[in-house]
């Protein structure tokens, strides 16, 4: 919205267009060099759970009387998922960063250049859009500074929620592995 009206009040070959649009060059290459570097992080991370966990299936493979891994093992699969957690998560945050980003940029651009109604609904459309973008993220920025006790997600702590997240990847990964 920001670039449409820069384009539409400012014209095109403008130094405040091209400010809006290195502005915007600048956030979607942040977010997508984040991504990177958050998939990198938790390929190494994923890597010592992997060699954790099939430390466990070989031991189980040869060993005939026991049912499951011992508690050493059990632990080092608990410490490796421990330390790859927020990996793993930093890495889904800033993929889900990034499809935003590309969503509503082709969202914008199809609302914003909709040729069948006139200029003035287009650029009050593009104001809009801006006022909502500006109270998501004060309402983004509210979030963040509130206690989870008053509006966390339903009312559970943050350890709660980072325990049902390890659980749900511990799972996933174990049973990806089980399969190769």
């Amino acid at each position: 919205a920001e670039m449409y009206l820069a384009n539409e009040l400012h014209g095109r070959y403008t130094l405040t267009k091209r400010v809006v649009a290195s502005k915007h060059r600048r956030l979607r290459l942040e977010h997508r060099l984040s991504f990177l570097r958050s998939a990198a992080g938790s390929l190494l991370h994923a890597r010592k759970v992997y060699s954790a966990a099939s430390g466990v299936v070989r031991t189980s493979g040869e060993s005939t009387d026991s049912e499951g891994p011992d508690e050493e093992q059990a632990r080092a699969i608990e410490e490796a998922m421990d330390a790859a957690l927020p990996s793993f998560l930093g890495t889904a945050w800033s993929y889900v960063v990034r499809d935003i980003d590309a969503t509503m940029k082709e969202v914008t651009k199809k609302f914003l250049r909709d040729k069948s109604v006139p200029w003035q609904i287009r650029i009050r459309r593009a104001q809009a859009l801006q006022r909502l973008g500006q109270i998501f993220t004060e309402e983004g920025m509210r979030a963040e500074t509130m206690p989870s006790s008053e509006g966390g997600s339903a009312g559970r702590t943050q350890e709660e929620r980072q325990a049902e997240a390890k659980a749900v990847i511990q799972e996933a990964l174990l049973g990806a592995m089980r399969e190769t």
